[in-house]
């Protein structure tokens, strides 16, 4: 009997190592220059204020001086996606990066719904690791790598079917760049 039917499938990978502290560094005040704002959700009425997406962000759009950003967000997912999941991917969305201060976050979603093409959510840790207590991406299944996540400028790749939340740091300041990765409409 083959035995592959009780296989857990790979839910999250995480990698460290994605972006260096400086370029974290860079990247978070890129987003300051940028302007930060109250976080939307997109819903059936339009993108509007809720109470579970608290956070604040900075869009980064495809620009020449950050084009070294997109191409290696593009490049490190389609590794991960070649080895585990092998989606059909095409394109890389608008880059946004988040604030999570004590008390903000956002709660269990997930990053794909009608209209979209999404295939993977792609998550990078833009903080060190003692810059806050408590917080963080939490994502519903199996997560390989996951004491990874922590490190500064490590990326956690994840299907945007999968549920998942930003929990609430309690102390401190808690940064990550979000993007995700586009493809052809799911059969």
């Amino acid at each position: 009997m083959d035995d592959a039917w009780k296989q857990r499938p790979l839910h999250a990978k995480s990698v460290p190592g994605v972006l260096t502290a400086e370029e974290c560094d860079a990247i978070k005040n890129d987003a300051l220059a940028v302007g930060m704002s109250r976080a939307l959700v997109r819903t059936p009425k339009g993108m509007r204020k809720l109470r579970g997406r608290t956070c604040e962000v900075a869009r980064l759009p495809r620009t020449k001086d950050r084009e070294w950003l997109y191409e290696r967000l593009m490049a490190t997912n389609e590794a991960i996606n070649a080895e585990y999941w092998r989606f059909a991917l095409n394109s890389i969305e608008e880059v946004q990066v988040l604030r999570y201060r004590p008390m903000q976050r956002f709660d269990w979603h997930f990053d794909t719904g009608h209209g979209l093409a999404r295939k993977l959510t792609c998550v990078v840790n833009l903080s060190p690791p003692r810059s806050h207590w408590r917080g963080g991406l939490e994502v519903r299944g199996e997560h390989h790598g996951k004491s990874k996540a922590r490190q500064q400028g490590a990326a956690t790749i994840f299907p945007t079917y999968l549920r998942h939340r930003a929990s609430s740091p309690w102390v401190g300041q808690r940064w990550s760049l979000v993007t995700w990765l586009s493809g052809p409409a799911w059969v």
